[in-house]
């Protein structure tokens, strides 16, 4: 399993047909993909509106199809912020769907500054992916990782129980900002005493960032 981090530069967006959405929003987040299909992707996006720019606009991009709201919600307001579910058949995204095994990873954002995806997937659906993408809109930097092999250094530089804990802190909001779990109530979810848990945390913690400065430092 391969991991793939594709960057585009603010000139790179900015004179491409994805400029186009900047026009329109400051902010493009893909928060979800709600369906693939071979015809396009049904994203949830958190956006920002321009000023004096709303859905109409986006909707005359040639490549997106404002569907609708977030239920309950209502379509945000003219140069207001909110979410919107729209269709995006753009070239690209259609690439990434007649890949095998190929999974685009949101959230991601598109805006002026530019824009950064994750793919990952068999390492013969990345490769095929990556070479389209050098056709249609080359990114700027390409990060691969071997999936397979951070799973081992992570198996090998963290205990069983440092790595159980690890996870069902992440899974629980524990690093979010604002976090949603105290220490307290992961050691009473996790039945581990709060000084032990924090023990485990503490170690894992350390171990984690000296892995990545070494593992960064080694490139």
């Amino acid at each position: 399993m391969r991991e793939v981090q594709l960057k585009w530069n603010s000139d790179s967006i900015l004179s491409s047909d994805i400029g186009l959405i900047t026009q329109v929003a400051s902010v493009f987040e893909v928060v979800a993909h709600l369906e693939v299909t071979k015809d396009g992707v049904r994203q949830l996006v958190k956006i920002q509106f321009k000023e004096g720019k709303g859905s109409e606009d986006l909707n005359d991009i040639s490549y997106l199809e404002v569907e609708g709201p977030l239920n309950p919600y209502p379509l945000p307001e003219i140069g207001k912020q909110g979410y919107v579910v729209v269709w995006n058949m753009h070239p690209l995204s259609v690439a990434a769907i007649n890949f095998d095994s190929l999974h685009v990873i949101p959230p991601y954002v598109i805006a002026e500054e530019g824009a950064q995806i994750t793919i990952r997937g068999l390492p013969e659906g990345v490769s095929g992916f990556l070479k389209a993408a050098r056709l249609m809109l080359p990114p700027d930097h390409v990060n691969v990782v071997d999936i397979a092999e951070i799973e081992d250094s992570i198996k090998q530089i963290l205990t069983p129980k440092q790595l159980e804990v690890a996870i069902l802190a992440v899974q629980t909001g524990y690093y979010k900002n604002p976090r949603q779990i105290s220490k307290k109530e992961l050691s009473e979810l996790t039945d581990i005493p709060r000084s032990t848990l924090q023990e485990h945390l503490a170690k894992a913690e350390a171990a984690m960032v000296e892995w990545a400065v070494k593992t960064h430092l080694s490139k």
